[in-house]
């Protein structure tokens, strides 16, 4: 039997590994995943899910990258699940995961990060064997746009647009949770360099640096109340404002 999911906001569970968030949503009218974590997390996310009861009703998905899209396929096949992306990212879900490189290539080689930065390359070793670049492709998704209000989506998410880290990256905001989901937009942690606190990916995963900072100021007009839920990285409790100031602060690597 797994451990109790760490529940970091009312009803919002924190689930992954050292180096990848995704979150499970407890709702009255069901559960909702953002993110889909690694095809690894199976059991773990299985375990969550049935700790905290409910049906899974929809899968949210801030970005097509490959540690947030693993479980999609699985869950979409099994249960039917609607799984929503942006449709800036939807173009890097029909082919697997190699269509991040295709459709989002990142703006800067990772060689110089691979030599220059140890955690570079254990980011891709952990990402290898979690069987990230091996999963499924999606092959059924709905598509949203930066404003929407997900009716659909249990609890009524709204979307934030967040372009630059790929090009659909997005944020969702749960009002009635006080929380918002920042993917990889806005993180605590950056996987590729080890850099805490609130920061963007460096240049080494993301596919337009000027824009991701650009972004940024997006997400500091969310105010100062939400707790910052990242793809990568511990909460930030102090809000997106200051979450997001501080990353504008300290720039793009």
């Amino acid at each position: 039997m797994g451990s109790i999911p760490d529940e970091v906001a009312p009803g919002v569970f924190r689930l992954g590994d050292e180096v990848v968030n995704f979150y499970l949503v407890d709702t009255d009218e069901g559960l909702v995943l953002v993110d889909a974590g690694l095809p690894t997390h199976s059991s773990a996310f299985l375990d969550a899910a049935s700790r905290v009861g409910g049906r899974l009703r929809a899968v949210l998905l801030t970005h097509g990258h490959p540690d947030h899209i693993g479980l999609a396929a699985r869950v979409l096949e099994h249960s039917g699940t609607a799984v929503w992306v942006h449709e800036g990212d939807a173009p890097l879900l029909g082919g697997g995961p190699a269509q991040a490189i295709v459709h989002a290539p990142p703006e800067r080689s990772m060689l110089p990060y691979l030599l220059r930065r140890p955690r570079a390359a254990r980011l891709l070793a952990h990402l290898e064997g979690s069987g990230a670049f091996n999963a499924p492709p999606v092959p059924e998704y709905s598509t949203f746009v930066h404003g929407q209000v997900l009716e659909e989506v249990p609890g009524s998410p709204r979307v934030v647009g967040a372009p630059g880290h790929t090009p659909g990256s997005a944020a969702f905001v749960w009002d009635d949770r006080g929380v918002v989901f920042t993917g990889d937009a806005l993180v605590t942690y950056d996987p590729t360099t080890g850099r805490k606190g609130p920061t963007t990916i460096s240049r080494m995963s993301t596919h337009k640096g000027a824009q991701a900072m650009a972004s940024l100021e997006r997400l500091a007009e969310l105010g100062e109340e939400a707790v910052v839920l990242p793809g990568h990285g511990d909460p930030f409790t102090d809000g997106p404002r200051a979450a997001a100031e501080e990353a504008i602060a300290r720039g793009i690597q």
